[in-house]
């Protein structure tokens, strides 16, 4: 690395941990889960959940898979790849990575769920409290999963029902007893966060939980993961890439052919189910094979960030 790099790395990572004022993301999630907490808590209904599923596929296509999108320039970073030659190789490797998840999901939808819930908490955990202890977030990310079941844990078992048949009722059952729990760990997260400096953390975690507990499960995944976990993964993304130019085009690319295949794929399967089912189906059977690469490279992202501190050190 050479002395610009390193004084560039030196400079993201100071002005990450020492941040004295609240990020964008913290202002967009507050502001639409305020106003959706007043909504569902005076009474409004839910709307339906065909169009709920409508929504979520658009909103999770036009905001949330971008930040995804960056995984390409993570992977340039650590030097995964270098070249067209070891670029066409990580691609591919990606798509496989992919691939196994979908195929395992197709042959054993319960326990594919079920892990695919436990990677998500961890790595939705991981929005908070950076610096702490794993465990607090963990607890964040389990809380924020299983509070809706707390609340609408029929609702949640219908939608894990058409996720993985036979199994999403025993699964929101799980999640009903293990919320509270999880609840204490994430407010103590909370706290936590106020006292390390970083209050909006504690705003956020705090809007998080009773989001989930009052909005349907569905309008509250949108709003987390479009409003803020998204939105904080691209802001740090492009703060952490100099080439504005490759960065969007990377971006884009990796956004909408996901998409491409996506309705490709729900014109080709799920023949008799209703729109709202396929829709569901592509959804987080698709972010379950794109979180696992995700989130191995995030990993080794924060390793080769932790080795490049300690030499600065």
């Amino acid at each position: 690395m050479n002395g610009e790099g390193i004084v560039s790395t030196s400079t993201q990572w100071r002005g990450a941990v020492g941040r004295s004022t609240a990020p964008v993301e913290t202002y967009l999630f507050s502001t639409i889960a305020v106003i959706a907490i007043v909504a569902f808590a005076v009474g409004g209904g839910a709307p339906p959940l065909a169009a709920q599923a409508v929504v979520l596929a658009v909103l999770v296509a036009v905001f949330g898979l971008p930040h995804g999108a960056l995984d390409p320039l993570i992977a340039r970073r650590i030097g995964l790849w270098r070249g067209s030659v070891s670029f066409a190789i990580f691609n591919l490797g990606y798509l496989v990575a992919v691939a196994a998840v979908v195929v395992l999901w197709m042959l054993a939808p319960g326990p594919s769920l079920v892990l695919f819930l436990a990677v998500s908490a961890v790595h939705f955990g991981a929005d908070w409290n950076a610096d702490r202890a794993v465990w607090l977030r963990v607890f964040a990310g389990v809380a924020l999963l299983s509070l809706p079941s707390l609340s609408h844990r029929d609702e949640v078992a219908g939608l894990y029902e058409t996720l993985a048949p036979g199994a999403g009722f025993a699964i929101a059952a799980a999640q009903f007893w293990i919320a509270p729990l999880a609840l204490v760990g994430m407010l103590i997260g909370a706290v936590l966060a106020a006292r390390r400096g970083r209050p909006w953390e504690s705003v956020e975690l705090t809007l998080a939980a009773v989001l989930a507990l009052v909005a349907p499960p569905l309008v509250f995944f949108a709003i987390y993961f479009c409003a803020l976990h998204s939105v904080r993964h691209l802001r740090e993304g492009f703060a952490a890439e100099s080439r504005g130019r490759l960065t969007v085009g990377i971006t884009v690319l990796y956004t909408v052919v996901p998409i491409l295949a996506a309705v490709g794929v729900l014109f080709a399967v799920s023949r008799g189910a209703s729109l709202d089912a396929r829709l569901l189906q592509i959804v987080f059977i698709g972010l379950a094979g794109l979180t696992v690469p995700h989130m191995i490279l995030v990993g080794l992202d924060a390793r080769h960030s932790t080795r490049t501190r300690s030499v600065l050190v």
